[in-house]
């Protein structure tokens, strides 16, 4: 399973899947994704220095102004992605034609024909002369304008499921927190916000599926975004805090109900995440990398759950029914600045504690008791 796809709200991003190699596995399978972690999982204590990468990152910032993102066969990947790196990775400076002769070419080529038979690659270029995105291969696609999302082309086996949930996306309300400067000085907000409350909204797709498995989801999503100067990034760090209102226990308010983070370190992401067990971790390393294994570096004492970005998705339910999740992002400007309404830290015996600003969270409930009385016969049936 994999899902490759890129949006253009504002600014682009590209965004790829962290997931294990291997092909879709049928409702409750014996593979098991973090949100359900039962299988690929170490346990916290202590904070590990290095732990089993069953996953792989499948995008790649390859220069400044070139980012790909591939689905396929693994060894196929690995040469489309060094056949990309020896050729542009020391040239950010190229016009639109330079990049599609240069793919045009390596396609002619013996390699190349057999790489675009096992490859869909998805690429996002800035050149001199113009921004736009290539896509090529025999795999399966889609391609769509979304009233928030602008552009979308996704590729991979869950790029229905990705397609669905953003359509599904321009119907929901989402909201978001920076400062009041934040249009001008930090404008990828807009594109971060987007993806990370589909991001948000897929997480929790997995959660409440039925199986085990969501086509849409791997894990977490490694990010890539342009900043102003039209360079593109990876997103290094994000924050998912699941809450949920249960209307058979109002007095109960927002209940926390789970906390993940998703960090990218040079060699390795890693996703640490609540479950019944503490804190577990999980890693990915490119598809690129060599098999030997990979460490994550963890400093106890230091090690945080909070993030650059912190979005809380909020689940309005009764009994086994739910009505479209609430989200709301709070987002950090490139001086450091935010306007938070979640904090996380470590207790001295090693316990997450969770802090919720208390006036925000009366405005939140105010939302989900409007929600809810929006779905409440729905959810009643």
């Amino acid at each position: 399973m994999t899902v490759i796809f890129l949006t253009n709200a504002g600014l682009p991003v590209l965004a790829g899947d962290m997931l294990i190699s291997t092909p879709s596995p049928k409702p409750f399978t014996g593979l098991r994704l973090p949100s359900h972690p039962n299988g690929i999982v170490v346990p916290s204590n202590p904070l590990p220095k290095s732990i089993p990468i069953a996953m792989r990152r499948k995008i790649f910032v390859v220069n400044e102004h070139l980012a790909v993102g591939a689905a396929g066969d693994v060894m196929s990947i690995r040469a489309f992605i060094d056949h990309l790196f020896e050729i542009f990775g020391d040239k950010p400076s190229f016009s639109w034609a330079e990049i599609k002769d240069s793919l045009t070419s390596y396609a002619s080529t013996p390699e190349g024909r057999d790489v675009f038979r096992q490859v869909h690659f998805l690429a996002l270029a800035e050149a001199t002369d113009r921004r736009g995105s290539l896509a090529r291969g025999q795999k399966a696609g889609s391609e769509f304008v979304s009233a928030r999302f602008g552009k979308v082309i996704a590729i991979g086996s869950g790029s229905d499921r990705i397609s669905d949930e953003i359509r599904q996306l321009d119907r929901y309300a989402t909201g978001s927190s920076q400062p009041q400067d934040g249009e001008e000085k930090f404008p990828e907000f807009k594109s971060l916000q987007a993806n990370l409350a589909l991001l948000a909204n897929v997480f929790w797709q997995e959660l409440i599926s039925p199986g085990n498995v969501f086509s849409a989801w791997g894990g977490a999503y490694d990010l890539i975004y342009q900043d102003p100067d039209r360079v593109f990034r990876h997103l290094t760090d994000y924050t998912l805090v699941l809450r949920v209102y249960d209307a058979d226990e109002p007095d109960k308010g927002i209940q926390l109900k789970n906390v993940m983070k998703y960090e990218r370190q040079h060699h390795v992401s890693y996703i640490a995440m609540l479950t019944l067990n503490g804190l577990e971790f999980f890693g990915a390393k490119d598809i690129t990398a060599s098999i030997n294994p990979a460490t994550i570096e963890l400093v106890k004492g230091e090690f945080t759950m909070n993030s650059k970005f912190h979005v809380s998705i909020i689940e309005v339910c009764k009994g086994n029914k739910f009505a479209p999740p609430l989200i709301q992002i709070d987002g950090w400007d490139p001086d450091g600045r935010s306007n938070p309404t979640v904090f996380t830290w470590f207790d001295e015996e090693g316990r997450l504690c969770t802090w919720f600003r208390a006036d925000h969270d009366e405005w939140l409930l105010e939302q989900v008791m409007t929600l809810y009385s929006q779905y409440a016969e729905a959810l009643s049936g």
